[in-house]
């Protein structure tokens, strides 16, 4: 029985070897590149209690230095730290005659487990680094760098929003609610196929005081329930000799039902002979127009 021939194992060195003595190869420069190229290796630091990240590009040796902001953390968001360059191994600025930056640059070989990288001045500290910067490290290197690194803090608490009452001195509750979710509040929407069906369409009921005062005793009110928004206005009516000067009562606007929070004031909270609290006053209901009586007898019996 033949046995299935296995290709040999290619030599990397012995191939480049071949090229070279064949007229061929690649400039090491240019061999770095084509074999590195969008492999980087990715450091997390930490440094003043700041965190960074150190981005080294395989590619070309050049390094890139983040800075990791985290909501209201009090910093200027500045985003690089260091743009992407060679980092020099020995960054003091020596005086005249003395010694200068060389060629010495920082490479990955160069870097350590909890070790420290001198980023001009800055002792940026390895705290960890990524999966693919740690396979890396375990494959060239025999090195073992711990995964991970620094982690956003945690959002605050967010506290549930307090909605003040409404004093009904200046628009309505729904334009008071708009300051809670816009800066600038939109204006409220509307059922519009309520109002087009209910235009025009009002309750009327007459009303007196639940009161033992006399002078109050014998005033009347006539309350308006407007079907197309649920809102309510109540003229005082003219009684003669009554020193009561007569007019509007209460603005039109939705009113709350004290005794059934949050809802609204509706037709159903009138009943005749009944009583209703609009707005801090209590009225008894004392009989209604005839379009209110079949309005309630047809919707609400």
């Amino acid at each position: 029985m033949s046995k299935i021939p296995i290709a040999p194992k290619k030599d990397p060195e012995m191939l480049q070897y071949m090229e070279k003595k064949l007229g061929g190869g690649k400039v090491l420069s240019q061999k770095q590149f084509l074999d590195h190229d969008r492999k980087v290796l990715r450091y997390y630091c930490d440094f003043n209690d700041r965190p960074f990240i150190i981005t080294y590009f395989l590619a070309d040796d050049t390094i890139e230095v983040l800075e990791v902001h985290s909501q209201n953390d009090g910093y200027d968001s500045f985003t690089k730290l260091l743009a992407r360059r060679k980092l020099p191994g020995n960054s003091e600025v020596k005086q005249p005659g003395q010694a200068f930056i060389g060629d010495n640059y920082l490479t990955c070989d160069e870097i350590f487990a909890d070790s420290v990288v001198d980023v001009f001045g800055h002792q940026l500290r390895i705290l960890g680094v990524d999966e693919y910067t740690q396979k890396y490290y375990i494959t060239k290197y025999g090195r073992t760098f711990p995964l991970g690194g620094h982690y956003p803090p945690l959002p605050r608490e967010t506290k549930p929003i307090s909605v003040p009452p409404h004093t009904n001195l200046m628009g309505g509750e729904k334009d008071s609610l708009g300051y809670l979710k816009r800066l600038v509040p939109q204006r409220p929407k509307i059922d519009e196929f309520k109002a087009l069906d209910n235009d025009k369409k009002i309750l009327r009921f007459t009303a007196r005081f639940n009161t033992r005062v006399p002078e109050d005793f014998d005033r009347r009110f006539i309350i308006s329930f407007y079907l197309s928004d649920d809102t309510i206005s109540i003229y005082e009516p003219l009684q003669k000799n009554s020193g009561i000067v007569h007019g509007k009562f209460l603005e039109r606007s939705q009113y709350k039902n004290v005794d059934k929070l949050p809802a609204i004031i509706t037709p159903t909270d009138m009943p005749l002979g009944g009583d209703v609290k609009i707005n801090g006053y209590s009225f008894h209901i004392l009989s209604a127009d005839e379009y209110t009586g079949n309005y309630l007898t047809q919707y609400y019996v």
